[in-house]
């Protein structure tokens, strides 16, 4: 059993300021409960809110419509914008402030709420399914929120409504008179969400299953939050709270915002997407610039060979040879020969800052190589924790910090966006979500600096047909929050040596250059000059 000790934050849920800091106080986790919204009707709003209906056909658009014409919401910060399949009809006057936009029937939920986000034009996008009803407060308690944070996601109270008016004229009046619930009931729509609501004190206390009490029929979230996670391409509702929640989005489900439903909509969890592509649970980083060919297969083989099948790996390295020498270059030819065909390794000049879609990122440094329990020790620390960052420390090292890390991605991503100019990044992970150390003990390591113990390679697998995007992972532009932290950004150095050897074994050094032999003999059957166009083109990284 290995020493360790956990150190977290004051357990409270919002963090004061502090070192002059400006910005919004600090969230620990999901503990939304210290935030302090202004009443509906009591401030003034400054962004826009684009409210988009998804009408696919079966639910009463014009009871919905209806709904929302009478906003408390400033009429010019507030537009309706109706994704509507061609088979559904449209009421004869749907509002001056609603757009049409029209999808082919039978497109699919997703399909239609990707194009209603992409087409969006507020600051704020807020879904509602056709035959939703809302109350007049509806938009603002929703955007009350985004304003405090911009990281958000604001969920409505689902409710199940009975005694329907049929009239949309009678709907506008039920609202505006405010008696919305007396006369649509008070009963959830989805008791498992309910259940789970008041398991958690309303996601304050809940971990990753905060996620299952997404819903996209009733939510509102920042129009750049959703952009930046999920892109635009169409997702599920359990990989878009999948990602909304990486993201380092706070879940906060709002009471005062009721939506009842008039049909099926918001009343079940989100479903498992069918047919979904899932990116890799840990996406590890390795710096292997200035690495040998055999430290990099002894720190690679290992790790793809780290009883963490879920894995993926990126190699940060000079890939175009700018500014390494020949000798360094052969290296790292020999190095793309040996993991071109592995879908797991991806070649990379720069390293993400995020592990974004993956849980989790693992900073290892190329001198370490990780036993085979190591890296299912620090995912098994950090779920039992619910650490933002486990940290891996040998007992002697070269600089002080020096070790391996693994990262919360939600933790790091909301770290990023918060920390206050000087702070170390650590530290500001430690704020939002707690830190675990692990002191490491004998066997946890390899030092690769022996070069007996570089001779391990793993199995002969490697399937795939290379880094090209097969794995899942999103192509989209690089952003601020997705480069690996570096000292100059607050992170400490993750170089260092550990104390343990590797395999033992005769004639290692003729094996060592039979292995060089065997690498450049396959360098030159696989095309080193057209793997390296393949691989040396710029690879870009979601937050």
């Amino acid at each position: 059993m290995l020493p360790h000790r956990h150190s977290e934050s004051h357990p409270a849920g919002v963090r004061p300021a502090e070192g002059g800091r400006r910005g919004p106080a600090r969230v620990y986790r999901n503990d939304w409960t210290g935030l302090h919204p202004p009443d509906p009707g009591c401030w003034t709003p400054r962004l826009s809110v684009s409210t988009v209906v998804t009408a696919l056909g079966g639910e009463r658009l014009d009871l919905t419509l209806a709904a929302l014409s009478v906003q408390t919401y400033p009429a010019h910060l507030h537009d309706v914008l109706v994704i509507a399949a061609d088979d559904v009809a449209l009421p004869d006057d749907p509002g001056e402030s609603v757009r049409v936009e029209r999808v082919p029937a039978g497109t699919g939920a997703a399909a239609a709420c990707a194009l209603g986000a992409r087409l969006a034009e507020g600051d704020i996008v807020c879904w509602l399914d056709a035959g939703m009803l809302v109350d007049p407060f509806y938009a603002e308690t929703h955007a009350r929120w985004h304003h405090l944070r911009p990281d958000c996601v604001t969920l409505a109270d689902v409710l199940s409504a009975r005694d329907v008016p049929a009239d949309p004229a009678d709907v506008a009046v039920m609202a505006l008179s405010g008696g919305m619930a007396d006369t649509l009931g008070g009963e959830g729509a989805c008791a498992d969400r309910d259940a789970l609501l008041d398991a958690t004190g309303d996601l304050a206390e809940a971990d990753d299953r905060a996620r299952r009490a997404f819903t996209r029929s009733a939510c509102a979230v920042r129009t750049a939050l959703y952009r930046a996670a999920a892109g635009t391409d169409p997702l599920g509702e359990g990989e878009l709270a999948d990602r909304l929640w990486t993201a380092g989005a706070l879940f906060l489900p709002d009471r005062d915002a009721p939506a009842w439903s008039t049909g099926a909509a918001g009343t079940a969890l989100p479903a498992a997407d069918a047919g979904r592509t899932r990116p890799p649970r840990v996406r590890a980083v390795v710096d292997i610039g200035g690495a040998d060919y055999d430290m990099v297969r002894g720190c690679v083989d290992r790790l793809l060979d780290a009883g963490e099948p879920d894995i993926g790996v990126d190699l940060v390295a000079d890939w175009e040879g700018e500014r390494v020498s020949e000798e360094a270059l052969l290296e790292l030819r020999l190095v793309q020969a040996a993991y071109l065909a592995d879908a797991r390794v991806r070649f990379v000049p720069d390293p993400p800052r995020t592990g974004f879609p993956s849980p989790y990122l693992l900073q290892l440094p190329v001198a370490w190589g990780l036993s085979p329990d190591t890296l299912g020790l620090l995912t098994d620390r950090a779920e039992r924790a619910h650490a933002g960052v486990v940290e891996l420390v040998p007992e002697s090292a070269p600089t002080p910090g020096a070790g391996v890390r693994l990262w919360r991605t939600r933790a790091l991503a909301r770290a990023l966006r918060e920390r206050c100019q000087g702070e170390r990044l650590a530290d500001a992970v430690a704020e939002v979500y707690g830190r675990y150390r692990i002191q490491a003990g004998e066997g946890t390591l390899v030092d690769l600096t022996d070069p007996e113990a570089c001779h391990y390679r793993s199995e002969p697998l490697r399937t795939g047909a290379g880094n090209t995007g097969a794995d899942g992972y999103v192509d989209e532009e690089e952003d601020e929050d997705a480069r690996l932290p570096r000292p100059e950004d607050g992170g400490e150095p993750v170089g260092g040596r550990g104390r343990h050897d590797g395999d033992d074994g005769d004639g290692a050094e003729a094996e060592a250059g039979d292995g060089r032999v065997r690498a450049l003999i396959a360098a030159a059957r696989t095309s080193v000059a057209g793997a390296v166009r393949a691989c040396a083109a710029p690879l870009r990284f979601l937050r």
